[in-house]
């Protein structure tokens, strides 16, 4: 049992390894180009990615440990064993938030992982799908806990709740992530073409289905959804990364990005989610 939740885990370090080192993602990190964000590289993410795994593992065991439990109890347990993978995370990059989301993420689908053990008997998407809407029913409940006399201790998932009413991941969640098991994902699987042409097709793909809060962020600006998307539209019209055209398109939007401090990391987390899904359905634990 041992091996196989340590297999999972490495799994998922896999997945956010493939989103680092994949090139060209506009406005974000990679292995020859920080993007927009100045303050960390290759390396950082790499630090991040090596010291979460044995958190990927307390993720599944926990799962696993509390099968026969309240599912909305194991999601109060993996909650303290991300903020413990967030310590750790920031303990080694300096305080910079690398995969806080991915972290947010991949706790609930490794545990979900750990409570049907997948790896026993192969266990369809449509299911994995309702155990995290089960386990994530409560989740924007943390919304009215909001101290709103408090508007400086907001975070900023909470500050686009109040004035926006935007949910966010945790919203994405709670709907047990439509936007990979839907989208993301049969776009992923569908793909013809390498590795690298796969992901960062994919990652821009799912940047036009989901508003993404991190762009929301960068930009300053509520609404640069729009404009987003009359940015990104042509690139697909020109046939994507397969051809030249869109390579260079693609060219233009890096730079783009770098100009307007965009960032789509929440859209990465996303491609993390989506590639993770397809590495266990791979190895025939998910079907």
């Amino acid at each position: 049992m041992h091996d196989n939740i340590q297999k999972i885990a490495q799994e998922a370090q896999l997945a956010m390894l493939y989103e680092v080192t994949c090139i060209n993602k506009p406005g974000l990190v990679d292995p020859v180009d920080p993007g927009s964000h100045q303050d960390m590289d290759i390396f950082t993410f790499l630090q991040s990615s090596v010291v979460l795994t044995p958190y990927f593992e307390e993720f599944i065991q926990t799962g696993l440990d509390r099968q026969h439990q309240p599912i909305e109890e194991t999601f109060m347990a993996i909650r303290q064993i991300g903020l413990e993978a967030e310590t750790a995370m920031f303990s080694v990059t300096n305080g910079i938030n690398t995969h806080k989301g991915a972290i947010f993420s991949l706790g609930i689908f490794l545990a979900i992982c750990g409570r049907l053990t997948i790896w026993k008997v192969p266990c369809k998407k449509s299911f994995f799908q309702k155990e995290i809407q089960k386990m994530t029913k409560n989740l924007l409940n943390d919304f009215g806990k909001i101290d709103r006399t408090k508007p400086k201790a907001w975070t900023w998932g909470e500050y686009l709740f109040v004035n926006h009413g935007l949910t966010g991941i945790r919203g994405e969640a709670k709907r047990g992530y439509p936007c990979v098991f839907d989208r993301g994902l049969p776009y992923y699987q569908a793909y013809q073409g390498s590795q690298q042409d796969k992901m960062i097709d994919t990652l821009l793909f799912l940047s036009m289905e989901v508003e993404d809060t991190n762009l929301i962020k960068r930009s300053n600006n509520r609404h640069v959804f729009e404009e987003y998307q009359l940015l990104i539209r042509p690139y697909f019209e020109l046939g994507g990364v397969k051809t030249i055209q869109g390579k260079k398109y693609l060219d233009y939007l890096n730079q783009q990005f770098k100009k307007k401090n965009w960032s789509i990391g929440g859209s990465a987390d996303l491609l993390i989610l989506t590639i993770f899904l397809d590495k266990i359905m791979d190895k025939g634990w998910l079907c």
